[in-house]
């Protein structure tokens, strides 16, 4: 019988979890693999390095231990609009960093992987925070739970973070005698959560093909430059029905209109106390509620009709904004029309 039943068994998971992926090979599947490829080669360096405690196995445990926060933070950023430098140092120079003091001052490690796990997790957890509008390279009605795969991605890391602070704590006082057991125990935890947080939300920035207006220069914060965006927003929106894109994103709505992303969002904000996610999802309710009273279509065929993606976002964004589910609005204007 193995002396470790947590690594190998949580390892097995994954394994089973990349293998269903690579056959599968869904739309940008190949992040998800590579992390996931880390993380249960991670595994697989505890679980021997319990059996065999050997410094080469303890190296490449602190190496593969440093790659694995970055990569769950790119997972998550290639779908944001920050600028292409600010992804490059945010995804290389921490870890670079960490590998260097890894490398020169080992008795560091510990303390560099508690703040880089924190820090990456924190990095997660504010972009998640930022709202669903931060996510421009997603369709709309995916940014609702991008956001929330962040942040348990974000709040896992974190975890691991003070996971690390514990095993050195346990190491000052105790001479790291439980030590194996916290990393064998928190690692079985922490990394299949974070793993299908990120299959979760593998799809790639989808590529808008669309004539390009202008981009506008971001003007000054006033509430009368921010209605007129709107307003101009709002119309374009309505007249070319564009929410009835199902792989609508607020980058390529930005591109369709000619204003900034950051720009439509706080206009959407400050006009309507909403984000665009659910500004777009008004208007697509507004038109399945019109298919509902004047049609006979099912609702699966309404919803689809409308620009929605999924069951699950079009009975909650439908529930949030009438009040009622779909079956029970066409009932209430059926019997409406029945009493007129």
């Amino acid at each position: 019988m193995l002396a470790i039943p947590f690594p190998w068994y949580t390892l097995s998971i994954l394994l089973i979890l990349l293998l269903k992926i690579c056959r599968q090979r869904p739309a940008g599947y190949r992040n998800s693999a590579i992390f996931i490829t880390g993380c249960s080669l991670l595994l697989m360096m505890s679980a021997l390095r319990w059996q065999f405690d050997l410094i080469k196995l303890r190296q490449l445990q602190s190496v593969m231990a440093i790659t694995l926060p970055p990569l769950a933070w790119h997972c998550f950023a290639c779908f944001t609009g920050q600028r292409l430098q600010q992804k490059v140092a945010a995804f290389v120079g921490p870890p670079t960093l960490a590998l260097a003091l890894n490398l020169i001052a080992p008795a560091t490690t510990d303390v560099v992987l508690m703040l880089l796990y924190i820090g990456y997790g924190c990095a997660l957890i504010r972009m998640a925070l930022q709202g669903s509008d931060t996510f421009i390279f997603r369709r709309f009605s995916d940014n609702a739970s991008t956001s929330s795969r962040a942040f348990i991605a974000g709040g896992f890391l974190c975890f691991s973070g003070l996971a690390d602070l514990v095993i050195a704590l346990n190491f000052h006082f105790y001479q790291g005698q439980q030590a194996p057991q916290v990393i064998a125990i928190s690692q079985a935890i922490l990394l299949p959560f974070v793993c299908f947080a990120i299959v979760g939300s593998s799809h790639p920035p989808l590529v808008v093909r669309e004539p390009v207006l202008p981009p506008e220069e971001i003007k000054e914060d006033n509430s009368e430059t921010f209605l007129s965006t709107y307003q101009r927003v709002n119309t374009l929106i309505s007249e070319q029905n564009l929410y009835l894109n199902p792989d609508l994103t607020l980058n390529a709505l930005a591109r369709k209109t000619g204003v900034p992303a950051r720009q439509i969002s706080k206009a959407v904000n400050l006009t309507r106390g909403c984000n665009v996610s659910q500004w777009i999802n008004g208007f697509r309710i507004d038109f399945a509620q019109q298919l509902l009273r004047n049609t006979a279509l099912p609702v699966t065929e309404v919803m689809l009709e409308a620009g929605f993606a999924t069951k699950s976002n079009f009975h909650r964004e439908f529930l949030r904004i009438s009040g009622m589910t779909p079956t029970d609005y066409r009932r209430t204007a059926a019997e409406s029309r029945g009493t007129d």
